[in-house]
């Protein structure tokens, strides 16, 4: 098998969308990752990035692989982050050396970057890139440093809320998320108010200031995910549903080879109680089911009580992730302070 390892260019962006429609994900929901109208749209969310692709005779791309750059502050310290991603290997291509040669000059492309601090979000059950991790091709072995449930949450409607607009001061909403986040070992440098903008925002207040609040984002303009099969007990559960929204408020459900509509909480804090949380999530609920929204993904640390606590009885579907860390540099300091604290990591983005 002959091929070539270069740096991706804009012109193949139709080329990488196709690669990436190649692997549906497969369960009781089958499922289609699609970078509509352009791939490097996602990538082009970060601070930078590098995307590679590998080639073959015929000038077919058979396999890419990305990292994006983000200044994050692991405990005290602000550094550049690189958060590895998009490995997607061909069908044909699987089980050669082409996703080793592409995480080789990967390695060798950040060792010359003087990147240190290397980050990968790795679904539950995702067993085939794991030996990519274990320390090969001369990268250091990664660390599982927390894991994460992604709560799925059906939009609903609430009368009491049918006046809620999204929150209008994103200075305000900023400072709040900048200081609630410092619980985190792993965090966004700074959020700033522009960050915001493009964001849906709640909050709730008091005499002291804000209480609580949520900034939620559609990424659905640089990735879809597209339903492609569900189960025959998913189907008779859909139509009978749909015959219920005759007769109760419902909110929008999914069809085959139709992206999924889903809002992703990039941010979320409160510093009250459980309710004032739940209250601003309800609003956020009510936000999704007039926007005609199939599902609200939220993002917990699995070790955090109080969100899994609230966050479970309202979601139908709950996905499983790890954050693997490794340092390029061997900065065994910075690793345990990621490992001991827990982690901020924006899902609408991965």
């Amino acid at each position: 098998m002959n091929f070539i390892v270069r740096n991706a260019v804009p012109g193949d962006s139709e080329k990488l969308i196709e690669l990436t429609s190649l692997a549906p994900m497969k369960g009781k929901i089958g499922l289609r990752i699609d970078r509509q109208p352009d791939f490097f749209r996602l990538l082009h969310l970060s601070e930078s990035f590098i995307t590679l692709v590998a080639e073959n005779n015929q000038q077919q791309i058979i396999g890419c692989f990305a990292a994006t750059k983000n200044k994050m502050v692991i405990g005290n310290e602000i550094m550049d982050v690189y958060y590895l991603r998009d490995l997607k290997i061909h069908p044909v291509y699987k089980g050669g050396m082409l996703a080793y040669s592409l995480v080789k000059k990967m390695y060798a492309t950040l060792l010359q970057k003087g990147a240190d601090i290397l980050c990968c979000t790795m679904a539950s059950g995702n067993d085939a890139v794991v030996p990519f991790f274990e320390g090969r091709v001369g990268i250091p072995a990664f660390n599982e440093v927390v894991k994460y449930n992604v709560y799925q949450i059906l939009p609903s409607y609430n009368a009491k809320f049918s006046g809620a607009q999204p929150a209008e001061d994103k200075t305000l909403l900023a400072d709040f998320f900048n200081k609630q986040f410092n619980q985190f070992a792993l965090k966004p440098c700074k959020i700033s108010p522009d960050e915001l903008k493009d964001c849906v925002n709640f909050s709730t207040a008091n005499d002291n200031g804000i209480t609580a609040a949520v900034a939620a984002f559609d990424p659905s303009f640089c990735k879809q995910n597209i339903v492609t099969h569900y189960s025959f007990s998913i189907a008779v559960l859909l139509n009978t549903l749909k015959v219920l929204k005759y007769f109760i408020r419902l909110p929008s459900l999914p069809e085959k080879q139709v992206p999924l509509r889903i809002i992703y909480t990039k941010y979320i804090a409160s510093t009250a109680s459980e309710n004032c949380l739940k209250n601003i999530i309800q609003h956020l609920r009510h936000y999704a089911f007039n926007k005609d929204y199939h599902l609200i993904a939220i993002a917990v640390d699995e070790n955090d009580s109080g969100m899994n606590k609230l966050l479970k009885p309202l979601s139908r579907f709950v996905f499983k992730s790890s954050l693997l860390v490794t340092s390029l540099k061997k900065n065994d300091r910075l690793i345990a302070t990621i490992k001991e604290g827990s982690c901020y990591e924006d899902y609408s983005l991965v």
